[in-house]
C-alpha cells in the first residue's frame, strides 16, 4: 500500500469517525457553562488520550496478527475483503440516507460535571464506552500496519488519526470562546446539524470509500 493511499484512507476514515454525535453533543453541553476553556481542554484531552492509547493496543495486536497470517494470505482473500468493505460502505450509505430526521423538539441529553477533573473522567468513561462502535478506527488500524512503518511511525499515525477525531471538538471549543453569547442558543442547532451530517454527508463520503475499496480489489487482481 502506498503512503498516499494510506494517508487518504486514514484521513477519510478519521473524518467519518469524528462525526460522532455523542462526543460533539456532550462536548457542547460541557463547555456551555463556566470555565469553558478548562472544561473543553479536559474533555478533548481525555478523548484524544483514550483514542491514542486504544490505538496503541490495537496496533500491537494487528502487527503481530499480520506477521503471523501473512504467509497464508492469498490474493483472492484480499479481493474478497475489499469487496466486502465496499458492499458494507454502499449498504451503510443507503441505510443512513433513509434514516428519518431527528424530531424538532428532540435534544441529546448528556450529564454535566462541575469540576474540570469531573469533565476529564466523564470524557474518559464516555469515550471508552463508545469505542466498541468506532468501526472506522478498526478499519484504519490495519491500513496503518500495512504501511510497514516502524513502531514510532505507527505512533505518529495514531496521533494523526486521534487529532482528526477530536478536530470537531477543537472547532467547537474555539467557536464557544469566540462567540460566547451566541453559543448556548445554538446547542439545539448543533444537535440537528450533526443529525443531518450523519444522514446526508456520511453517505456521500461512504460511497467514494466503497469505490476506493473496489479499485484496490481490482489492483490486487491485476498484480502478477
Amino acid at each position: 500500500m502506498t503512503f498516499l493511499t494510506a494517508l487518504l484512507a486514514i484521513i477519510g476514515l478519521g473524518f467519518l469517525d469524528s462525526l460522532n454525535p455523542f462526543s460533539i453533543a456532550a462536548c457542547a453541553v460541557v463547555i456551555a457553562g463556566q470555565q469553558s476553556l478548562g472544561r473543553g481542554l479536559a474533555f478533548i484531552g481525555a478523548t484524544f488520550l483514550v483514542y491514542f492509547l486504544t490505538g496503541v493496543a490495537l496496533v500491537t495486536g494487528w502487527a503481530e496478527l499480520l506477521t503471523a497470517v501473512k504467509p497464508w494470505i492469498k490474493p483472492w482473500m484480499m479481493v474478497v475483503t475489499w469487496l466486502t468493505l465496499a458492499l458494507g460502505c454502499f449498504i451503510g450509505a443507503v441505510l443512513l440516507w433513509r434514516r428519518p430526521p431527528m424530531g424538532e423538539g428532540k435534544t441529546v441529553k448528556q450529564p454535566s460535571s462541575a469540576a474540570i477533573i469531573g469533565v476529564f473522567l466523564f470524557a474518559l468513561g464516555a469515550t471508552i464506552s463508545d469505542m466498541p462502535t468506532a468501526f472506522p478506527y478498526f478499519g484504519a488500524i490495519p491500513i496503518m500496519v500495512a504501511t510497514e512503518a516502524s513502531f514510532l511511525g505507527l505512533l505518529v499515525w495514531l496521533a494523526f488519526y486521534s487529532l482528526i477525531y477530536v478536530s470537531p471538538l477543537i472547532f467547537l471549543l474555539c467557536y464557544r470562546l469566540i462567540a460566547h453569547k451566541q453559543f448556548e442558543p445554538l446547542i439545539g442547532t448543533i444537535n440537528r446539524f450533526m443529525d443531518w451530517t450523519i444522514r446526508r454527508l456520511t453517505p456521500v463520503l461512504l460511497v467514494p470509500l466503497g469505490l476506493w475499496a473496489i479499485y484496490d480489489a481490482a489492483r490486487v487482481l491485476m498484480m502478477p
